[in-house]
């Protein structure tokens, strides 16, 4: 849900509570504080097999000690429940379309969509295919959960500033709901294909290739005119997208990289990552060490689901950043005029299966629901009226996804990767990981580094030209999946000449690769760089990988700058900004003015060249379209005289687009940061922003549950913001970026380290909800511990876990 969903909804379910928030606030502090600083003791748990120690250290990440992999797991669900359990609620809600139950009306079109879509029905689904070992660790963890739910009475503040129901028992579907919540916001890309439709009714095909360019080196892909098909299906498109703006442009990326023996100073590997995703509070990661019998593992878990996703073990040390694949597509399916309840096959017609539900809504009468699916997917045209009846010519818009398939069985990499003893080991467990495919880049102690593009994506005959860039006729077989590439066909390396690995969504597939993955790669800008930055050293170390993720080079500017200063302008004071820029060193540092100045400069072109053609349209393709500028403005393939307007001889063309949009940046900026240029600061400007759902949105409460901080960095550096601009305040609110970092040193684990955009704590009044963000600003970085000498003599509580 997009945050103004979020605003209207909580003021509502805010607004009879404000007599009392006054009480409740001075009431909670102290019931919370206790919360916040759980006692040192030994503590009765009821369902716990066996005695289970905890110990935490200074940040509050816990150190499990348990006789079993599986009692691990329980104590781990305890401490997710007992540090993050709004969260997990929330999120379980969001992907089971429950939003509604707590937030009333205005969540219930959301839940119609997650309804549809059926999320929870897929995690049920999966449950019958898993083995019984993978079972009973998820339902190890469930009990875990359950036994905090029984034993602590007293709730995070937001189920009390909601009126929300105290949470029912977990269920071991509830963190596959959310394992596949995950996976459906790192998926693609179904909204792009209602975009290309609704573009393609106003663009020229020159204009539109403008506007989406190819990636570097590949020559333009022409979108295939659908328009006499699928004319009438522009309205329904319309109402899809403007119901779903929230799954638009929901993370920036990630980075990974690893080099081997040859290229550290300790001869053994160094592995880096950093997820980018939408930045909250609390962060969407969580820290804990495990160990047992056959499992020592530190790393980053998710609350509500077992298992460590990103981390290391004593031998191996693995790490993710999403390929992007295309994953999705929609299908029109032609209903039979005489009997609605059928639609044509390539074998003749079959029966849509029906699905009915029942949506709970505060305050309001129960809504009921009839889902349909065909061979394909759902049908998303039928989440509500106005979709519906948008659809044309009796058609149905339905999905498909490959992470609705029935054997899914990503959550066995999860809890099996920690056990690897080798990097062969855990490219075996990899074969598990089916949805969102992600770039695994791994390394073990013996020297070995690799990667694979490990999970599921849909093979599309050659017959199919749409190839998911558009709607598909799902009568006509050409365009049915032809199965999914085979994991020993996906994008992978067992080793590297260079002694480097990197990634960072870019375009990872070989030469006269036989399968198209997608078309929408993302730009090289932070490949490239970290590869820069690795060859310039002979050797490294922990220290020198910690600068190459703090590095705040803008690559795009680089290119970009030497177009926009040869422009010729009379004033002073653009002739000294202009000046400026040509000094800047590229960097966006937090303490200079030219990264502002860049940043609302090629904003203001968006405006000027696209923004305004577009319309409605605009907010889809966003403000930032890197290659979309470098094309258009240096006329590479005569796109300019399409954009820009005819200018007398003796001009460059798009000269006055440039100057208009530099007096636009200059005014816009004197307005929000004063008239002295001085004082103009990037830092200032952007600002990072944890939000908190669902209350970053809320006057007063904001501040309470929001994260902030300046900051350094921009959308194309390897330190990356994913930044949106805000009209009102004249700020760029980094709202996607590094969630966490970590560095892996496979010659002595004690030597790695992490940090956290937040802290541990879910809990505002704690001092572990935001404990790290200074450090994480600045690029600082903690320690991640295994020895269980030093976890001792640092520890700042120790808890017994003990049976009822």
């Amino acid at each position: 849900m997009d945050s103004k969903g979020f605003k209207d909804m909580t003021w509502r379910s805010i607004r009879y509570l404000r007599i009392w928030l006054g009480l409740l606030v001075l009431g909670c502090a102290w019931l919370l504080f206790r919360q916040a600083l759980p006692e040192v003791t030994y503590l009765k748990v009821p369902g716990l097999p066996k005695a289970i120690e905890v110990v935490r250290d200074s940040h509050a990440v816990p150190h499990i000690y348990a006789d079993t992999a599986d009692d691990a797991y329980f104590a781990l669900g305890y401490l997710h429940a007992q540090d993050r359990l709004w969260q997990m609620d929330l999120n379980r809600r969001a992907g089971s379309g429950r939003l509604a139950e707590i937030f009333g009306g205005d969540a219930l079109e959301q839940d119609r969509f997650m309804r549809v879509l059926g999320l929870r029905r897929a995690a049920q689904a999966n449950l019958q295919q898993l083995d019984p070992a993978t079972l009973a660790s998820l339902q190890a963890y469930a009990q875990g959960v359950n036994a905090f739910l029984a034993q602590e009475s007293i709730l995070p503040v937001e189920f009390y500033l909601t009126g929300a129901p105290r949470p029912e028992p977990w269920q071991p579907a509830d963190s596959l709901v959310w394992l596949k919540t995950m996976a459906w916001r790192l998926s693609g890309n179904w909204w792009e294909e209602l975009l290309n439709l609704k573009l393609q009714q106003r663009l020229s095909p020159e204009q539109f290739a403008d506007l989406f360019p190819p990636y570097p080196g590949e020559a333009p892909h022409a979108l295939p005119d659908v328009r006499g098909l699928y004319a009438e299906l522009a309205p329904l498109a319309g109402k899809l997208l403007a119901q779903h703006r929230g799954e638009v442009h929901k993370s920036v990326g990630s980075n990974n990289w690893v080099v081997d023996g040859s290229r550290t100073a300790s001869g053994k590997p160094l592995l880096a990552n950093d997820p980018h995703l939408p930045l909250t509070a609390p962060s969407l990661w969580y820290f804990a060490h495990l160990h047992a019998p056959g499992l020592n593992i530190v790393g980053a878990t998710l609350p509500g689901i077992p298992g460590i996703l990103l981390g290391q073990n004593p031998r191996v040390a693995w790490s993710f950043t999403n390929t992007g694949p295309d994953s999705q597509d929609i299908f029109l399916e032609q209903q039979l005029s005489d009997q609605p309840n059928r639609y044509l096959t390539p074998a003749g017609s079959e029966v849509f299966t029906t699905i009915r539900e029942i949506i709970k809504v505060k305050n309001q009468a129960d809504q009921e629901l009839t889902i349909r699916v065909s061979r394909h997917g759902p049908v998303i045209s039928d989440v509500d009226n106005d979709a519906r009846q948008a659809a044309p010519n009796g058609m149905a818009a339905v999905l498909s996804w490959v992470g609705l398939r029935e054997d899914d069985a990503t959550i066995r990499f999860m809890l099996n990767a920690g056990r690897a003893q080798s990097a062969s080991e855990l490219k075996v467990f990899a074969r598990d990981f089916h949805t969102p495919q992600q770039n695994i880049v791994y390394a073990d102690v013996d020297g070995n580094i690799g990667f694979i593009a490990a999970g599921r994506v849909p093979v599309r005959g050659e017959d199919n030209v749409l190839n998911g860039r558009l709607p598909a006729p799902g009568w006509l077989a050409a365009y049915d999946w032809q199965g999914l590439i085979p994991y020993e066909q996906l994008p992978q390396q067992a080793a590297s000449e260079d002694g480097k690995i990197v990634t960072a969504n870019q375009k990872i597939t070989p030469p006269a690769y036989p399968y198209f993955i997608t078309s929408g790669w993302a730009l090289p800008y932070r490949a490239e760089r970290i590869g820069e930055l690795l060859d310039r050293r002979a050797k490294h170390d922990v220290a020198s990988f910690a600068a190459i993720q703090n590095d705040v080079v803008n690559p795009f500017a680089a290119q970009l700058l030497p177009r926009l200063l040869k422009i010729t302008v009379e004033e002073l004071e653009a002739k000294q900004i202009l000046q400026g820029l040509r000094d800047w060193d590229r960097r966006m540092s937090g303490d200079a003015a030219e990264p502002l100045i860049f940043a609302e400069w090629i904003r203001q072109l968006a405006v000027i060249l696209y923004q305004e053609k577009l319309g409605d349209l605009s907010e889809l393709v966003g403000d930032y379209q890197p290659q979309f500028l470098l094309q258009v403005l240096n006329n590479s393939l005569g796109g300019a005289d399409r954009w820009c307007a005819a200018v007398a001889s003796g001009m460059a063309l798009c000269d006055t687009e440039i100057k208009q949009a530099l007096q636009a940046a200059l005014t816009n900026l004197e307005r929000h940061y004063g008239a002295d240029l001085g004082k103009w600061r990037w830092g200032k400007a952007h600002v990072t922003v944890f939000n908190h759902h669902p209350f970053g949105q809320v006057p007063f409460l904001s501040t309470l549950f929001n994260v902030e901080g300046e900051s350094a960095g921009g959308m194309d550096t390897v330190n990356v913001s994913g930044y949106r601009y805000d009209e009102d305040g004249g700020h760029y609110l980094g709202e996607a970026g590094a969630a966490f970092r970590a560095i892996y040193d496979l010659a002595e684990p004690e030597n790695s380290v992490f940090i956290l955009g937040t802290g541990q704590s879910g809990n505002p009044f704690s001092s572990h909800y935001r404990d790290m963000t200074s450090a994480w600003l600045h690029g600082g970085y903690v320690s991640l511990t295994t020895d269980r000498e030093r976890i001792m003599s640092s520890a700042v509580e120790r808890i017994q876990l003990q049976p009822e």
